[in-house]
């Protein structure tokens, strides 16, 4: 009964240990912060992109560390607290090392923009994590690199990392506050999240940008219909029709009206 006792008292010890090591070594940082510089923020963005991509290569030690832990055998506890405290403090160290690298390194303006290209090809082929590599790289030598950026929120939304979407845009879009297309990605984010009224609200920031792009009007178009509201969408197809009379969507998005129209009228 002693020895039970002792053993629970020495789990609860070993995970309160090592969730405090956790706490240490990785903290987490917070992207969007409204209130802050944007060179800091600029900084905190990169970190947080290099800090998430080291995580995930790391992820695979780091959980072995944590079951090793959480379920301990007698004498192995302490050896099992030395591999975990090694493995942070090797993952601490070698975001050290890449935080280092990225203010001290000194890359030419053609060399990043052959590494966006490059990044860009790899997206189009669905080699996610090169592209995140290289645009890592990138933005580690040039935090205010918009192509870079747009591409990483690119990435993260056909990856369906919708937070990371959010983030990536949001700062860009302090980084380019007149970017119609950072506008529309963002709609993009919130859409692909359920977040209809987020979504509208965007579409509608990129069309007083950009007033005639179709793209721009398609998507706010659709998400009209979507929320129900026929005036409206009466109003943005006549627009679409003067803009871009050729576009194959016009007659989708007429019979959605008319079903809309007899909805409402049957309501």
């Amino acid at each position: 009964m002693f020895l039970d006792i002792l053993l629970i008292i020495v789990i609860a010890v070993a995970v309160i240990l090592i969730g405090w090591l956790a706490w240490r070594k990785l903290p987490q940082i917070r992207v969007v912060d409204p209130g802050s510089h944007p060179d800091a923020r600029s900084k905190e963005l990169k970190h947080n992109l290099l800090k998430q991509r080291l995580e995930r290569l790391s992820s695979d030690h780091y959980n072995t560390v944590k079951r090793q832990v959480l379920n301990p055998v007698g004498s192995k506890i302490q050896e099992t607290f030395r591999r975990a405290a090694g493995k942070l403090t090797a993952i601490e160290r070698r975001y050290a090392d890449r935080q280092k690298a990225g203010v001290t390194a000194a890359h030419n303006p053609e060399v990043l923009r052959s590494l966006v290209r490059e990044a860009e090809a790899l997206i189009n082929d669905g080699h996610y994590d090169a592209a995140e590599k290289k645009l890592i790289e990138v933005v580690s030598h040039d935090p205010k690199n918009v192509p870079a950026y747009e591409h990483l929120g690119r990435l993260y939304l056909l990856n369906k990392d919708y937070q990371g979407a959010q983030e990536t845009f949001t700062f860009l879009l302090r980084l380019s506050p007149k970017d119609a297309s950072v506008c529309a990605a963002l709609g993009e984010v919130a859409e692909a999240q359920g977040k209809t009224a987020d979504a509208l609200t965007h579409y509608k920031q990129a069309l007083e940008i950009s007033p005639n792009n179709p793209k721009y009007i398609d998507f706010y178009l659709d998400t009209v219909i979507t929320q129900g509201d026929v005036h409206e969408a009466n109003t943005t197809l006549d627009h679409l029709r003067e803009v871009n009379p050729e576009n194959a969507k016009i007659v989708e998005f007429e019979e959605r009206i008319a079903e809309l129209l007899e909805k409402k009228k049957g309501g």
